[in-house]
C-alpha cells in the first residue's frame, strides 16, 4: 500500500512494553499510518471499514503538510489557556468555521467535551429541567452532570422517540419551568440521526423551551453545504447559539430553510468528517463572548495545540473546496444497495439513508464476533459494538463507509461478508 510521508523518519529510541500482553494489545490495535480506507496494522494491510474518518481526510497529504509545517513554524503549541496568547492556526479555524456556518464568530476547543462543558456553564440560567435523548453521547450527560440544581437532573427519553419526549416533558415540567433538550444529530453507533424537525415542532409548544444538538457525526455529512443534521432537516444552521437579544423567535420560511420557534443551541467534534481534531461553537459574538466570560473551562484549558489546529483549518479548507461530500454520498449509494442485494435490510428514510455507518443485527453476539473475525482474517475490519441502549442486548455490527473508498473496495467487502453470513 503507498504510505505518504513527507521525508524519511529519523531514527529514533522507542520505549518497550513491559510485558508481552501489553505488546500483544498495542500490536493488535496500532494502525502503521493515518486512518484511511486501507491501513496497515502490524505489517497486514487490510480493508478499512471502522472509525468515523468519513472524508479519509485524516490521511490527505494536504493536511499532513500543513501539521508538520505549523509545528516548525510556531512549535507544539503556546503554553497558555485562551485567555492569554492565541497562536493564529486557531483562530483560522474559527474564521472558516463561522465562514461556513454564516454566523459572525466561532470558538474552538481543544476537544469537543470541552466544548460541551463550556456550553452547558453558559445556558444554566436559561432553563429549568434537562431532557436528554438516553443514547446520547457520554460528554452531553457529564455537561448536564454539571448543573448541580436538584431540578436539573436530566430526565432521559426513549431513543429518538418523539412521543416519549412529549410524555417526559408533561410529566416533569412545573408552571413556568422551561425545558432544554439534549441529544446528539447523528449517532454513529445505531445510523440514524435524531428527529430534529419533530423536536422543534413540539418544543415550540412549551414557553422557553430550547434545542441543544451535538453534531459530531453529522458536521461535514449532512446537509447541502455540510453544516450537518439541523441542515439536513430544513433548519436554518446560521441561526443557531444566539443570545436573547439576537433572536427573535418568528418563522421564516421560505422553500427550504426556516428558523425554528425556539432557540437552538449547537456544539461539534472536528475530528470525524472534518480530518481534525477539537471541538467548536458557532455563534453570534454575544453569545460566543457570553461563553468566554462564565466558562470555568476556557480560562483554565490549555488552547488547542497549534499544530491540530493548523491540520483543522486545511481540513476545512479542503472540505469547503472539494467533491469528497460527493463522492462519500456515491459511496454511502453504493454500500447500501449492495448489502440489500445479498439480503441484508437497510433501511432507507429521511432519518438514516445518507448516513455513512451502517448498522447491521446479524444473530447472538457470538455469531457477529465471528464475522468481524473472519472477516479480519481475509483482511477486512469493521467494528462490533457490544450490548448499549437502543442496540440491544447482542450488540451490532458497525460499517463505515468512506469518501475515499472505491468501488472494488465496497464490492470487496460486501461479496466476503456474504461468504460469513
Amino acid at each position: 500500500m503507498p504510505h505518504f510521508t513527507l521525508y524519511d523518519a529519523p531514527e529514533r529510541n522507542i520505549s518497550v512494553p513491559k510485558t508481552a500482553a501489553q505488546a500483544a494489545i498495542e500490536e493488535t490495535f496500532s494502525f502503521d499510518g493515518p486512518p484511511d480506507a486501507m491501513i496497515t496494522i502490524a505489517g497486514k494491510v487490510y480493508l478499512y471499514f471502522a472509525g468515523s474518518g468519513y472524508l479519509g481526510l485524516q490521511a490527505n497529504p494536504e493536511v499532513l503538510a500543513a501539521t508538520c509545517e505549523s509545528v516548525l513554524h510556531y512549535g507544539v503549541g503556546t503554553a497558555t489557556s485562551r485567555t492569554a496568547f492565541t497562536s493564529p492556526p486557531v483562530f483560522e479555524v474559527e474564521r472558516r468555521i463561522a465562514e461556513m456556518f454564516g454566523t459572525e464568530h466561532a470558538l474552538y476547543t481543544a476537544s469537543g467535551y470541552a466544548a460541551n462543558l463550556m456550553m452547558l456553564e453558559s445556558l444554566e440560567k436559561t432553563f429549568d429541567r434537562i431532557f436528554i435523548d438516553e443514547a446520547s453521547h457520554y460528554s452531553l450527560f457529564e455537561s448536564a452532570k454539571r448543573i448541580r440544581k436538584k431540578r436539573c437532573i436530566p430526565i432521559t427519553f426513549r431513543h429518538r422517540d418523539t412521543d416519549d419526549l412529549k410524555k417526559k416533558l408533561d410529566a416533569n415540567l412545573q408552571l413556568h419551568e422551561r425545558p432544554i433538550v439534549l441529544t446528539d444529530g447523528v449517532f454513529a453507533q445505531h445510523g440514524t440521526a435524531a428527529p430534529l424537525n419533530e423536536y422543534t415542532v413540539l418544543l415550540a409548544g412549551y414557553a422557553g423551551a430550547s434545542l441543544w444538538v451535538d453534531d459530531a457525526h453529522g458536521f461535514g455529512i449532512l446537509g447541502n453545504t455540510g453544516r450537518g443534521t439541523l441542515e439536513h432537516f430544513g433548519l436554518d444552521a446560521s441561526a443557531v447559539n444566539q443570545t436573547p437579544d439576537d433572536w427573535n423567535g418568528d418563522w421564516e420560511t421560505d422553500d427550504t430553510v426556516y428558523s425554528a420557534a425556539i432557540p437552538l443551541y449547537l456544539t461539534f467534534s472536528l475530528s470525524k468528517a472534518a480530518g481534525g481534531c477539537g471541538g467548536v461553537i458557532p455563534g453570534s459574538a454575544a453569545f460566543i463572548q457570553r461563553l468566554k466570560d462564565h466558562s470555568s473551562v476556557y480560562f483554565a484549558a490549555s488552547a488547542p495545540p497549534t499544530p491540530i489546529a493548523a491540520a483543522t483549518a486545511k481540513s476545512l479548507a479542503i472540505l469547503a473546496e472539494s467533491n469528497l461530500r460527493q463522492r462519500l454520498h456515491k459511496n454511502v449509494t453504493l454500500i447500501k444497495s449492495k448489502l440489500r442485494s445479498i439480503g441484508l435490510d437497510i433501511p432507507d428514510t429521511l432519518y438514516s439513508a445518507a448516513l455513512p455507518a451502517v448498522i447491521l443485527t446479524l444473530g447472538a453476539a457470538a455469531n457477529m464476533k465471528r464475522i468481524q473475525k473472519e472477516l479480519s482474517q481475509r483482511g477486512i475490519l469493521i467494528a462490533y459494538l457490544p450490548r448499549n441502549i437502543a442496540l440491544g442486548s447482542q450488540g451490532a455490527l458497525r460499517i463505515a463507509v468512506f469518501a475515499t473508498h472505491t468501488e472494488a473496495m465496497i464490492t470487496e467487502l460486501v461479496e466476503t461478508l456474504a461468504k460469513t453470513l
